[in-house]
């Protein structure tokens, strides 16, 4: 080979190498917004959280959160108020359960639920109750706990959250349609995972979207503080999303009060056969008293899949 060919060598691979760099910078810059984001919770974190949520500060939460709810609405906040909205038998969900959380330091709560996972230990619940994302005002939240089955300061399991997993769609975006997240938990100081207490809901991604009749469940501050949960079954329609983009978000409506408190509670979808959670609580439209759930699809099996094999 001569002087000018192995030269002529080296500056196509020269090239050819630029180009792989210049291609894998702007991969990197077009994310996806399917792409898996996962924030992780050090040992330390979730110890502290665990010695910070007594049951006296659990109480005083839900307390406080209703007490700022009837300070901006005047309602009594029942659940025979709607004929849609009532309390579900003891044992019809056991799967559910109230996550508590610090945000910039105030103490609130959303609903969770555990959901099928190869490790025992996944729970679903709304990317805002997790997660502040990146274009909006930053806030920090921290101290993440799930109480199994919470019921007026009793509970089946209490366990700290390990690994956070949403998608760039909500953490960078925050667009309601990907507002969603699955979380890993630690076992609890029995030893046990959740799902070695309770029968792990069974989940679907990309069912029809409003086929069949949907049970919506959560612990909204408006209804008895949250100290108990409460149910809104109805047929469900598609909800415009006000940021655009992302899967479509649904709507129940006539679910009166299922404001805050009930974000993250999940969305179980009646087919032919069987019910699966599809969604979760995203938010509530207080002058139509409807409450919209987001729809799992490809992001949200990417999320709960990572979450799945957490070790």
């Amino acid at each position: 080979m001569s002087q000018f060919q192995k030269n002529r060598f080296y500056f196509s691979n020269t090239v050819v190498f630029t180009l792989l760099v210049l291609l894998s910078l702007g991969a990197k810059a077009e994310r996806s917004d399917n792409d898996v984001v996962v924030q992780s919770i050090s040992q330390e974190e979730q110890n502290a959280a665990l010695k910070y949520w007594t049951p006296e500060r659990m109480a005083a939460t839900q307390a406080m959160q209703a007490q700022a709810i009837k300070m901006i609405n005047d309602d009594p906040g029942n659940v025979s108020e709607s004929k849609r909205v009532s309390t579900p038998a003891a044992t019809e969900i056991l799967t559910a359960g109230l996550l508590f959380f610090r945000v910039n330091g105030e103490d609130s709560s959303c609903t969770a639920n555990v959901v099928q996972a190869a490790t025992k230990s996944v729970i679903a619940t709304a990317g805002h109750c997790v997660q502040s994302p990146a274009n909006e005002h930053h806030e920090r939240i921290d101290h993440l706990v799930f109480l199994l089955n919470y019921n007026h300061g009793r509970w089946n399991g209490r366990f700290p959250v390990r690994n956070i997993y949403t998608v760039n769609g909500w953490s960078q975006q925050g667009i309601d349609g990907f507002d969603f997240a699955f979380l890993s938990v630690a076992h609890n100081n029995y030893g046990s995972r959740p799902g070695d207490l309770v029968i792990q809901t069974p989940i679907r991604f990309a069912a029809p979207a409003t086929q069949g009749t949907f049970s919506l469940y959560g612990y909204p501050n408006a209804i008895d503080e949250g100290e108990h949960l409460v149910k809104c079954s109805e047929r469900a329609v598609f909800y415009p999303d006000p940021h655009g983009g992302g899967p479509r978000v649904r709507s129940l409506p006539y679910c009166r009060n299922f404001s805050e408190g009930a974000s993250g509670g999940p969305a179980l979808q009646n087919l032919a056969d069987g019910t699966y959670q599809t969604g979760n609580v995203e938010g509530y439209v207080d002058r139509v008293g409807a409450a919209t759930f987001t729809y799992w699809e490809a992001a949200a099996h990417g999320a709960w899949d990572r979450a799945q094999h957490d070790q």
